[in-house]
């Protein structure tokens, strides 16, 4: 038995894949309910976040009738959870748990799903791991799009396409391994876990902003000041001499006393006497001397 086969005809499996859906439908439509949908609204949100990761899947492997229609049972788990939301309204603590619980392990069968079928299918590997994050998380991007917001995980929420992804290259590495198929479970639970883990914890990718480095002008004189003070403090310890900041010497002695407004001013400052000019750099026996004299002079001024 491969570890598709495994998947798509354990009973307990497809329980839990039927669940899933139903979940999806349950919280696409709490978000429906948020943003006063229609009975329309909330069937065909609840559809499209339950079964639209799968159809994406099998519209591209060209896989015929996809298997969300390939019977009534999908179809009607997405339907009856949002036709659940619609009627009632759950948002105690207790069920937002047990929906995510239930979201994140079929979050991570589906991407086992997807990753073996689209192996079976003869994709190589990148884009069939590729293919089982898009059915596990698919349905919630269309979703979030539909609904005019960015999709959520792009950024600030669970790791969800992250334990996605630890399950898709588990299940790859299973089939490509040959090991026995049931060791494909072990993927989905390290995946389930890892998102769970991120949604208790509050976990997050970094985003953009936090790897960026901003500082003012008067932030990037005072670190450039740190710098040198600890240099001369490494110098003196060595060297015994005593550091001693020459505002004719030290080309930043002249800005502690200054405040500029902003970096703009400073920049102009700092550099007004090479405007239009080539800053030359000494070649050939020069470049064996240090050009700071901060560091190589250590006598006292």
């Amino acid at each position: 038995m491969d570890p598709l086969e495994l998947l798509v005809t354990n009973d307990l499996l497809r329980v839990l894949d039927l669940i899933g859906v139903a979940v999806m439908g349950v919280a696409a439509g709490a978000l429906a309910a948020r943003l006063n949908f229609d009975a329309v609204g909330f069937a065909f949100i609840g559809i499209v976040a339950g079964l639209g990761g799968g159809l994406v899947r099998d519209l591209i492997l060209d896989y015929g009738t996809p298997a969300a229609f390939d019977g009534g049972w999908y179809l009607a788990c997405a339907l009856g959870g949002s036709l659940f939301a619609y009627l009632i309204s759950a948002e105690g603590a207790w069920w937002r748990h047990l929906v995510s619980v239930l979201d994140i392990a079929a979050m991570a069968l589906w991407a086992a799903t997807g990753t073996a079928k689209s192996i079976g299918y003869g994709l190589d590997p990148l884009p069939a791991i590729l293919l089982g994050v898009v059915s596990a998380v698919g349905g919630g991007v269309i979703r979030d799009v539909l609904v005019g917001r960015v999709p959520a995980i792009f950024g600030g929420g669970p790791l969800y396409a992250t334990g996605a992804l630890v399950t898709a290259v588990g299940t790859w590495g299973v089939v490509a391994l040959g090991i026995p198929s049931p060791y494909v479970l072990v993927a989905v639970g390290i995946g389930a876990l890892l998102a769970g883990l991120a949604a208790w914890r509050r976990w997050s990718l970094p985003a953009h902003s936090e790897w960026q480095v901003t500082m003012s002008a008067s932030q990037l004189k005072a670190l450039v000041r740190r710098t040198r003070r600890s240099e001369r403090e490494r110098v003196a310890h060595e060297t015994g001499a005593i550091p001693v900041v020459d505002a004719t010497v030290d080309d930043l002695a002249d800005d502690v006393g200054l405040r500029d407004a902003d970096a703009g001013e400073y920049a102009e400052r700092a550099f007004a006497e090479h405007d239009g000019e080539d800053i030359e750099f000494p070649e050939g026996p020069d470049l064996e001397r240090d050009p700071d004299p901060d560091e190589g002079d250590d006598r006292p001024h």
